[in-house]
């Protein structure tokens, strides 16, 4: 009887979403052709990790739980590479698994359109409150007066907050709309914004003049209420605000402060601080709060791409070549070696 020989390495997903972003089902045989197997989980808390990644070679996280932690990255002596398969990877211990020698990947080209396209649509729908009207009608109110305040697109100033693949996509995606484009993002210069028709400004100048803002940066360190109690503050009166990067990037109590004085007449939320909101949050409460549930990346295209990319880095990994998208590069002088 023929008995296929063990493959001699092996590719963990340890979660994923699997109303959005399940597995496609090419995964096994793409990684089986550079030698690896594939496994796939939905484990809920990093103890888990493990039992099933112990002997891995490459661990992915697809979800925003924070399973690999510094305990748990310590328990995983073959791994070399973990991957988030998104744009964001502070769910990844980033420091302890540079310490260990493991790179740290993302996959930041699988939704930039997606995300780019979501955060023009809740700033369309903040500004012209397509939620509460669309709410109202369907109570069987004709409540037009709800749709005050609002302003026209053409004319005003969009500031950008990060302006890398996703940030810069909606910098093209606007110009047709006749706007000042402003950007902030301390690490690249004029020329990139050149590139994406946006002039780089500071953060207080960004805030003082822009009438919408829409935030595309990581979370990090640096960036954690990014926008708190003194940013809000120095806002233009009557700001829109979009975020769909990530909710810890703002101050949510702040904002709420702001959006009830009337400092942020709206915004567009796709992230918040804790997800799911708390059910006596007050921007459930809040006609001029648009919010989605952490769907921007959502689109059939996109989840065809993001396990492409998993396929692509994973088989760099273990046929020991340095993939795209190290966000530790700091690491390629002391790799983890696997005898």
């Amino acid at each position: 009887m023929f008995t296929a020989k063990p493959l001699p390495h092996k590719v963990v997903l340890i979660d994923y979403d699997e109303k959005l972003f399940s597995p496609m089902g090419f995964e096994a045989e793409e990684l089986a052709r550079v030698g690896a197997s594939w496994e796939t989980y939905q484990l809920r808390s990093p103890e888990q990790v493990p039992e099933v990644a112990r002997d891995a070679d490459v661990v992915v996280v697809q979800t925003v739980r924070p399973l690999l932690t510094r305990e748990v990255i310590a328990q995983l002596p073959r791994c070399r590479c973990m991957i988030r398969a998104g744009a964001g990877y502070d769910s990844i211990d980033y420091k302890a698994a540079t310490e260990y020698g493991i790179m740290v990947c993302n996959t930041p080209t699988y939704c930039t359109d997606d995300v780019a396209d979501h955060a023009m649509a809740l700033l369309l729908s903040s500004l012209r409150h397509v939620a509460r009207l669309d709410a109202a009608m369907r109570q069987g109110r004709f409540a037009r007066e709800l749709a005050v305040p609002t302003r026209r697109l053409k004319g005003s100033t969009l500031g950008i907050i990060g302006i890398g693949r996703i940030g810069g996509t909606l910098a093209r995606r606007v110009r047709g709309w006749e706007m000042t484009v402003l950007a902030y993002d301390p690490y690249v210069t004029q020329e990139r914004g050149d590139e994406v028709g946006a002039k780089l400004v500071s953060l207080d100048e960004l805030l003082e003049r822009s009438d919408f803002i829409s935030i595309h940066c990581p979370l990090t360190e640096e960036t954690y209420h990014m926008l708190s109690w003194e940013q809000f503050a120095r806002v233009k009166p009557g700001l829109v605000l979009v975020n769909t990067a990530r909710g810890p990037i703002v101050h949510e109590e702040a904002l709420i402060k702001a959006l009830q004085d009337g400092r942020v007449w709206a915004a567009g939320l796709d992230v918040t601080e804790q997800e799911p909101l708390p059910p006596d949050s007050p921007l459930l409460r809040m006609d001029n709060v648009t919010l989605t549930p952490h769907i921007s990346a959502n689109s059939p295209e996109a989840r065809h791409d993001l396990y492409r990319l998993i396929c692509e880095v994973a088989g760099d990994v273990v046929q020991g070549r340095i993939p795209r998208f190290v966000v530790n590069p700091e690491v390629l002088s002391h790799l983890r070696k696997i005898e």
